[in-house]
């Protein structure tokens, strides 16, 4: 059953659609220009496999489902764990592009800065806004942050497999051919812990002066 939504939560989803799929939208868009036709498929593949794309994918179908979606995945948006994950997921995708990979490097054209500010910068701050100030409160469990883990999981696994087919991995850290299964497996454990600690963070958040 779909939810009366506030003005407040309208807005958010819709700057988080927005930032989301004009960021994505032009890396899309520049990588299918630099490749034959042939090989848009592979070449879409490609752009989604990266953490950044696919969640800034997840946010925009979150906000699209929450705004106009009916039945059972607009329904499954409605839950409080499901909005927090996400909201979690695009934090991530900020924190890590900022801090861990140093944010962006030389950029050709201004068009180039306008995926890092928006998918890479706007929609995470919005994502943070959004659980601040649309998630219902007291609504999170201490099993809500282990549940969280499943996509990084999912995506961690996803490149270890895919990894050695294509050649290549799209972060340092899940880079098997430069760290081997033990670095890979250390960096990852860490990120994990990561997760959870800022997962814990939003339960402790979300449940503040909640009897």
């Amino acid at each position: 059953m779909k939810t009366e939504q506030s003005r407040e939560q309208q807005l958010l989803l819709w700057a988080l659609l927005l930032s989301s799929l004009i960021g994505i939208s032009i890396w899309y868009i520049q990588r299918l220009a630099a490749t034959p036709v042939r090989e848009w498929g592979s070449a879409t593949v490609v752009t989604f496999s990266y953490f950044t794309n696919f969640s800034n994918g997840m946010i925009i179908v979150m906000a699209a489902a929450l705004l106009w979606g009916r039945g059972r995945l607009a329904n499954w948006f409605q839950s409080a764990s499901v909005q927090s994950a996400f909201c979690l997921y695009i934090a991530f995708v900020g924190l890590g592009f900022w801090f861990l990979l140093g944010g962006p490097g030389e950029l050709d054209s201004v068009i180039d800065w306008i995926p890092q500010l928006t998918a890479h910068t706007l929609s995470p701050v919005l994502g943070a806004v959004y659980f601040w100030r649309v998630v219902p409160k007291g609504k999170l469990t201490w099993r809500d942050p282990f549940v969280w883990l499943i996509y990084p999981v999912a995506y961690l696994v996803y490149w270890l497999f895919r990894g050695p087919r294509v050649g290549y991995y799209p972060y340092f850290f899940i880079d098997v051919n430069a760290l081997g299964y033990a670095g890979v497996a250390a960096w990852s454990g860490a990120l994990m812990v990561v997760l959870l600690i800022l997962g814990g963070l939003m339960v402790l958040v979300n449940r503040r002066g909640v009897a």
